[in-house]
């Protein structure tokens, strides 16, 4: 019987926090088909975030579409909320009875779950694919498949998960019109800003507008590279453990880099600058923030969704105009995180035919693949002629002909179009041989925003599992969040919460880093 995760103790935790609950070593043998032929699944389920288009907007619908294109694979589906997803996924891996047969994961808990022996290696799949073979990949996608191997329970690399898509990452908008409430235009950051002129200009916009100017979704975020909400304050900060320039394994958050950081964040509170309730806010509540006008300068993801915050800003007659700014000086580079990926686990009676049957035909060039990047036919895109006006819209619409690829009006908020479902059309890694038949439909800003982003970022590295880590790293997170929180909104200083770190987890630290060696 396999080793369970123990139970969720605490609410709240940040994704990683949950890497120490998982017991160590598994004792189960993966399992493998009798035969040769790979033979096609029917009925497994599949456990994922609201990164798939969630129950409110259509995934009946799309659940539907898909089993007529799969061959009617008759998936359950298992869909905890978005914001507790994690501690989901956490409870569901305490038994043999509720894990599931596929889970998307975040690198983070890809490496802890296969450091423990949960998931089913990929390797052997995805070399003999058709996929591979198949000419579909774009440039660049076995470099980053590649890039997801982790150690299994034997510490050796192999592929546990599969990703569809490049991980994107976070970039930074500013509304044009606060930029023009302070005399300045979008020519004058164009450029590569240093941090003195960044802090200059939202210090301008808090004094012009009476209010704060950034809500981020959280101090720091719950999955590598952590810091990417607030990009520019972190600069080269790291919040956890790293292999530094001379190959050694540090702890990043004890380095001077975190203490000047956590300086730059404390001093923005105090300046009425950022937000101080973004130490609790989730990613929606702060787009609720962005949406509702109450900040001006966001950090959010590149791509799809430029133009999902322009669109919604549009809806609520606000002004939509949006500068992306490019990585400031001491920043360097945006971090591309290491895309979430899809694992088979070790409780799937037939992994070989999920892989062939679910997961490659993510990228089939076809049909199934549209259906993953733009939803369900008749519910969030169409090809047949019509009028597609969105509610509250006083214009007559937009007409199409017969044949036409269109988006449909979201079904959760119908006064924006659809933009796309769990792929992002522009960081697919797969192409269609006769071409995306919805590529007219992705706005400019999007394509723009990914081709920029892809140009000023770099690839985040994975952080692998020892036992050291995944037996410690509940605490040593829970403490750094703690002291980023208290430093933050002022209740201590930068040296203050470093000494009560180091107080109550520092040997735990040490263990880590020499667990390392």
């Amino acid at each position: 019987m396999k080793n369970t995760v123990k139970k969720l103790a605490a609410v709240g935790l940040t994704l990683t926090t949950v890497m120490g609950l998982v017991a160590c070593g598994s004792t189960t043998d993966q399992k493998v088909s009798k035969s040769s032929e790979i033979t096609k699944p029917v009925g497994f389920t599949v456990m994922v975030d609201g990164t798939v288009v969630k129950e409110t907007n259509g995934a009946k619908e799309f659940y539907d579409y898909l089993n007529t294109l799969n061959g009617q694979l008759n998936i359950e589906w298992v869909r905890p909320d978005h914001a507790g997803y994690y501690d989901a996924v956490a409870n569901a891996f305490n038994s043999d009875d509720t894990r599931p047969d596929v889970v998307l994961l975040s690198s983070d808990y890809l490496t802890l779950y296969a450091s423990n022996g949960f998931l089913w290696d990929m390797t052997e799949a995805y070399n003999n694919s058709e996929l591979k073979s198949s000419g579909r990949l774009v440039a660049g996608a076995d470099k980053l498949m590649e890039a997801l191997k982790v150690g299994g329970e034997d510490g050796a690399l192999a592929m546990y998960g599969f990703a569809p898509t490049r991980g994107n990452g976070c970039v930074t908008y500013v509304k044009e019109k606060w930029l023009t409430d302070i005399g300045m235009t979008a020519a004058d950051i164009s450029g590569t800003m240093n941090f003195a002129t960044y802090y200059e200009m939202l210090k301008k916009m808090a004094a012009k507008e009476g209010k704060t100017v950034i809500s981020s979704a959280g101090y720091i975020g719950g999955e590598v590279p952590y810091t990417n909400y607030l990009p520019e304050f972190y600069q080269q900060a790291q919040y956890t453990f790293y292999k530094n320039s001379a190959g050694q394994y540090v702890d990043g958050f004890t380095e001077q880099a975190m203490k000047d950081a956590l300086a730059r964040i404390a001093t923005a509170v105090k300046d009425g600058v950022l937000d101080k309730g973004s130490v609790a806010y989730t990613t929606t509540l702060a787009r609720d923030k962005w949406n509702a006008d109450a900040s001006g300068v966001f950090t959010y993801w590149a791509g799809a969704w430029a133009e999902t915050l322009r669109a919604q800003l549009a809806a609520k007659k606000l002004d939509d105009k949006l500068i992306a700014i490019k990585p400031i000086k001491e920043l360097g580079t945006y971090i591309e995180r290491v895309s979430p990926s899809w694992a088979i686990t070790t409780e799937a009676e037939n992994p070989e035919g999920i892989f062939k049957y679910f997961l490659e035909t993510m990228l089939d060039g076809g049909d199934i693949q549209t259906a993953w990047e733009y939803g369900a036919k008749g519910t969030h895109w169409d090809t047949k002629a019509e009028t597609v006006t969105v509610k509250d819209d006083k214009t007559a619409g937009v007409a199409y002909t017969e044949g036409q690829f269109h988006m449909l009006p979201n079904v959760e908020t119908p006064t924006v179009l659809m933009s796309k479902n769990f792929m992002d059309p522009t960081l697919a890694l797969g192409s269609y041989p006769n071409g995306d038949p919805g590529k007219a439909s992705i706005a400019k800003i999007a394509i723009d925003g990914e081709a920029a982003f892809n140009e000023q970022s770099t690839v985040a590295s994975l952080l692998q599992m020892t036992p050291k880590l995944g037996a410690y790293i509940v605490d040593i997170n829970k403490e750094r969040n703690n002291v980023i929180a208290a430093v933050a909104n002022g209740s201590k200083t930068v040296d203050e919460g470093m000494t009560e770190y180091n107080t109550k987890v520092g040997s735990l630290v040490k263990e880590v880093l020499e667990s390392y060696k």
